[in-house]
């Protein structure tokens, strides 16, 4: 019997369509982050310590504002599966509503308690200071990071990727350049060590929501979404379906934030191991982060795909197209992760000028690499599960996956045992591994019955 791929090929090519421009955009921010490592990392010792203690606290937060706002893509996608265009704009403006009611109280109390919140979480004494005036910085951009998020989850829902990928390559060479002048003190800025890196970050944050808004404005299909309307029946509606929003997104907000959870603890319990370890993991939760972007593409991609079945009335065709993708992302992943472990060491060489933080992370990098694959394919299956409404089976999943299994073993191995650098990676190998049984698991049993579950 002659096997007939053009379907495949088709879904493939629809997949990667969607992928790229959202794998950029992702990039953008991952390079954004690494750039700040690498220059801060360049501009002497104590600094790279200062912004990982206050990233400790401010990933989280971010985070958790982030993964309350995945309805966006989801709602988006299953009216566009639908034909009904006409009701995206109504999501839209929804997001706008939860991106102001999540960033403007918790930036305004990151910055007014984030020397009490940054000693409380642990971070060793000496980063405390500096830790605190980074998470400031950052809390002054929560209401633009997730405004442009919020808008960028849109453009990823309607199948509009690539306006989100312009304005975040725009982005990415800005905040290089005023990162690298803050950090260093050029063009007359104030040479600010980490500070100045997040402060770039901060003020580019703002610059890319002004972007994303007038990209969103200026669609060819603008009326038909109903994107432009601004009149007081349009903003009622908003406001009224908005908590069915918050409701999509609150179980996945919280996981997301106790998923990261269990990162930071990695990342403290690293600022007690010495500045090396410090300096060392840094560098390999950026290379990891890199990764990571190239499966939020995917996923997204797979998120996009999966809501669209949803919307078409044939939700059991969610199963063949978020194992494309998986496949698709496995490939690359491999590649990747080959690459880190034969070239360890010209890979970490970016981010230190110190021997023993180089040496110390090339051996840390080899250790996880062969795990971040398995990181990356639990994401598709996250986004998947969304998509069909399983949502809050993949908030618990993560929960169980990133905060007890890798949380709780950094703990037993780090602070129990005395253990050192490797327990942290050993901690994050298990979660992902424990991520991809449970969320892969979860998504395969759920889409066979072909049932969405209820969104709210």
């Amino acid at each position: 019997m002659r096997l007939n791929y053009k379907p495949v090929l088709a879904e493939a090519g629809k997949i990667l369509g969607l992928a790229w421009p959202v794998v950029l955009t992702s990039l953008n921010w991952t390079l954004m982050h690494m750039i700040d490592v690498a220059i801060v990392g360049h501009s002497g010792p104590g600094e790279l310590g200062a912004l990982a203690a206050g990233r400790a606290l401010t990933f989280v937060t971010i985070v958790i504002g982030i993964a309350t706002l995945s309805g966006i893509i989801v709602f988006t996608a299953r009216f566009d599966g639908a034909g009904e265009r006409h009701r995206c704009g109504d999501v839209l403006r929804q997001g706008i509503i939860c991106a102001l009611l999540l960033g403007l109280p918790t930036g305004i109390a990151m910055y007014l308690w984030a020397d009490t919140v940054t000693r409380a979480i642990g971070i060793a004494p000496e980063f405390t200071v500096a830790g605190a005036r980074v998470v400031q910085m950052m809390a002054l951009a929560y209401p633009a990071q997730l405004l442009l998020c919020a808008m960028s989850y849109f453009l990823e829902g309607a199948s509009r990727p690539a306006r989100a990928m312009i304005v975040n390559l725009v982005m990415l060479p800005l905040n290089a350049l005023l990162a690298w002048a803050w950090v260093e003190g050029r063009f007359g800025l104030p040479a600010a060590g980490a500070v100045g890196a997040v402060s770039a970050t901060a003020c580019i944050s703002l610059l890319g929501m002004i972007l994303m808004a007038f990209a969103i404005w200026t669609l060819p299909d603008a009326q038909t979404m109903r994107v432009r309307a601004i009149d007081r029946a349009a903003w009622r509606r908003a406001f009224a379906h908005a908590p069915a929003l918050i409701r999509f997104g609150i179980v996945p907000g919280i996981a997301a934030g106790l998923e990261m959870a269990g990162f930071s603890l990695l990342i403290t319990l690293s600022t007690r191991l010495g500045s090396v370890a410090t300096d060392a993991f840094q560098a390999v939760f950026s290379l990891h982060n890199l990764i990571f972007a190239l499966a939020i593409g995917m996923a997204s991609a797979a998120g996009v795909r999966a809501g669209n079945a949803v919307g078409e009335g044939n939700p059991r065709a969610a199963l063949p197209r978020t194992l494309i993708a998986s496949a698709l992302l496995a490939v690359a992943l491999g590649l990747i992760g080959a690459i880190y472990m034969l070239f360890a060491p010209a890979c970490v060489a970016l981010f230190s000028d110190r021997p023993e933080v180089r040496t110390l992370a090339a051996s840390l990098l080899r250790l996880l690499a062969p795990f971040m694959l398995c990181d990356g394919l639990q994401l598709i299956f996250v986004y998947a599960l969304r998509s069909i409404g399983d949502q809050v089976a993949a908030g618990i999943n993560g929960v169980i996956a990133f905060f007890l299994v890798t949380g709780g073993l950094a703990i037993w191995l780090v602070v129990l045992r005395g253990e050192g650098p490797n327990a942290l990676v050993v901690a994050a190998a298990a979660g992902m591994v424990a991520a991809l049984l449970l969320q892969g698991g979860r998504f395969y049993l759920v889409s066979r019955a072909g049932r969405p579950k209820s969104s709210d």
